[in-house]
């Protein structure tokens, strides 16, 4: 048999004062040519076991037990420049944030050419047409990309490099099923054409059983399974713009949008796009990668100052540069975003983010503002134990949850969700989905989720609409 390049044996991850356990018992072993299915809950370990595999541990981590060999070396006893040269030339990591990772004032092409191997002959364009995005995009910086485009970049970027040793931490979320299918025939290319050890996280047993050679299950393995409920038509009324708007059912609509448009590098993303949200109500936009989604839903959020169109909110007019808005307006508008690595501040801890929106929304004391933060991490599905910890100290499924308790935090009228459980296990996602229903039918509020999930948005959505060519149309 083959020698392995990766050979993890019973290590443990703690913090430096103990107190608490990243990883327990992680074993992993990679082999040329062989593709390894990395699974778990949410919060297991699976991105610290695979970071441990780079000679890395979290900041404020330390190790507690076992080892980690890549290529002979033990990686986390490696001097520094010597860890360098082998990641460098022989490893290469793909996060589940892969826009935090991208420099954000580089053209693609940039990001590309500045690693690739000349001696592999591996071009950028090359690389884009491996992971399924035309040449076209070489012109774009990272913040004219869709969550899935940016993932698609950050994958490209690993090959052309040329390395022995591939990572690829949660490489499926937020793709629709084609793109999903194109990036498991491009990993099951590189495994057996180039021989690379790939190993691969990820919640989607179904693509990861069909991808991988091996299977390994970070922390218990427990078994989940939910029956999707019956999709059922709902009347559908006219909504801002004289549009037929689905699952109208007489709540007022509390957000409509009218003739949204945002061009970039002349090609229009969103092209008369028109949007009612109603109160107590949850819509749900699918489309393909790529097809504008997180755009949409960054324009009620303010965040795309080139859009141009019309917004109202409860009635009332409001701007579509963010900055322009006033508190109240932007309090009730609320983003969770697909990333959240990017927008939580790494200096705060979970508590001080949280506390800040209920600061300003007039939370009193320090004693109440800690018991409201822990109701809050309570409804997200963590504990009080997570209150101290840092965004590097949280899983991706953590740092998403804490994403969804900052955001109800500030108590919105209307919550805006980009592919928040692409990232979670399916009992995690379900118990995500059932907290924003819970939250709509107690407070009134409207709930945007944008998923390539169709299971999840037949469960929990009350209707549908598929984002194509830049327009909203009635599923």
């Amino acid at each position: 048999m083959t020698r392995p390049h990766v050979v993890v044996d019973d290590l443990t991850v703690t913090t430096s004062d103990g107190l608490h356990t990243l990883l327990t018992h992680g074993a992993l072993t990679l082999r040329p040519g062989k593709i390894t299915a990395i699974s778990g809950e949410s919060g297991s370990g699976k991105t610290t076991l695979m970071q441990a595999v780079l000679g890395h541990l979290p900041p404020g981590a330390r190790l507690g037990a076992g080892s980690v060999r890549v290529l002979g070396h033990d990686v986390l006893r490696l001097p520094p420049d010597e860890l360098r040269a082998l990641r460098r030339e022989h490893l290469a990591f793909v996060g589940q944030d892969p826009g935090s990772a991208l420099n954000p004032t580089m053209r693609v092409r940039t990001l590309l050419g500045e690693l690739a191997d000349d001696t592999a002959h591996r071009d950028p364009g090359w690389a884009l047409d491996r992971v399924g995005l035309p040449a076209s995009m070489t012109g774009r910086r990272p913040g004219e990309l869709s969550g899935g485009q940016q993932r698609r970049v950050a994958l490209a970027r690993a090959l052309v490099r040329g390395v022995d040793v591939l990572l690829v931490d949660e490489p499926f979320a937020g793709l629709d099923a084609r793109v999903r299918d194109g990036i498991v025939e491009l990993l099951r290319e590189l495994a057996d054409e180039e021989g690379l050890a790939i190993g691969v996280s990820g919640h989607q047993a179904a693509t990861l059983d069909a991808l991988a050679d091996e299977h390994v299950v970070v922390g218990p393995a427990v078994p989940v399974s939910y029956t999707p409920a019956p999709c059922t038509a709902t009347p559908a009324g006219r909504g801002a713009s004289g549009g037929r708007i689905p699952g109208d059912t007489g709540d007022s609509v509390i957000l409509a949008g009218a003739g949204i448009r945002l061009v970039r590098g002349g090609q229009p993303v969103l092209d008369g796009a028109d949007i009612a949200l109603r109160r107590g109500r949850s819509t749900a936009v699918v489309g393909a990668s790529g097809a504008g989604k997180t755009s949409l839903a960054r324009v009620p959020a303010g965040l795309e100052s080139p859009a141009t169109g019309t917004l109202h909110l409860d009635g009332d007019r409001i701007n579509l540069r963010g900055s322009r808005r006033r508190r109240d307006v932007r309090r009730a508008i609320q983003l969770v975003p697909q990333n959240p690595m990017s927008t939580l501040n790494p200096a705060r801890t979970v508590a001080e983010t949280l506390a800040r929106p209920l600061q300003r929304s007039g939370v009193g004391d320090g004693g109440r503002r800690t018991q409201v933060i822990d109701e809050l991490l309570e409804s997200v599905g963590l504990t009080g134990e997570h209150r101290t910890r840092y965004p590097h100290e949280l899983s991706g499924g953590q740092r998403q949850r804490v994403s969804v308790a900052r955001a109800l935090a500030h108590r919105p009228e209307v919550l805006i969700c980009d592919e928040v459980t692409s990232a979670l296990d399916e009992a995690t996602a379900a118990s995500i989905m059932e907290l924003l229903r819970d939250v709509m039918d107690e407070r009134r509020i409207a709930v945007m989720v944008i998923s390539h999930d169709l299971d999840l948005v037949r469960r929990f959505c009350d209707s549908t609409l598929t984002l194509t060519a830049g327009r909203l149309v009635e599923t």
